[in-house]
């Protein structure tokens, strides 16, 4: 392979299937990725995951790229979503130790904490119901299937601005209900809603 190819004839060759052009462009930004996930504060090996997992999507998704745009920028988009889906797991995770609940699966809950977390499903699905059609869909796509905004838009065929107008709009409704409502401690909340 010619190793005077530019990064948008390197994707294009990705977009046939070339894995000498994926390799390429792997050595030319992985590195970037790995450095920028360090400055993010994740450690060496979650640093090393998400380049493996931004890499994988390409892999995943190159039929659809788009030589004529950054892809610089598609692979700082595609690990934002990444760091995002991991400090939204470990911010669950911290919420669910520091308020003692627990899944329903795990043999030590009490009939305390399971009502809890019964109630706490039951006020969100009827939350989520009250919101109107595209917020609902919209919602629903980002935290049940866990899409990116790109994903949502191409799958509803919207702008990636309306999917994040939407967005906005019914997670600023949900956190007011909650509130509200009082059924979830409001420190939980926050870290609910910050990620």
């Amino acid at each position: 392979m010619d190793n005077n190819l530019s990064v948008p004839e390197l994707v294009g060759l990705l977009q046939t299937g070339d894995q000498k052009a994926y390799n390429k462009l792997y050595k030319l930004f992985g590195p970037k990725i790995l450095n920028t996930c360090r400055k993010m504060y994740l450690n060496h090996q979650d640093s090393e995951e998400v380049v493996q997992e931004v890499f994988l999507k390409v892999w995943e998704k190159r039929a659809k790229l788009d030589s004529t745009l950054s892809f610089n920028a598609y692979l700082l988009t595609l690990m934002k979503t990444r760091i995002f889906k991991r400090s939204k797991k470990q911010a669950m995770e911290i919420a669910y130790q520091k308020y003692n609940i627990h899944f329903l699966n795990r043999a030590d809950n009490s009939t305390e904490e399971h009502i809890l977390f019964e109630e706490i499903k039951s006020f969100s699905n009827k939350a989520i119901a009250a919101l109107p059609k595209g917020q609902k869909e919209v919602i629903s796509l980002r935290f049940s299937e866990h899409l990116t905004s790109d994903e949502i838009a191409e799958k509803l065929q919207i702008s990636k601005r309306t999917v994040e107008n939407q967005l906005y709009k019914a997670t600023k409704k949900l956190k007011k209900q909650f509130i509200s409502n009082e059924l979830i401690p409001y420190e939980m909340l926050l870290i609910l809603f910050i990620y």
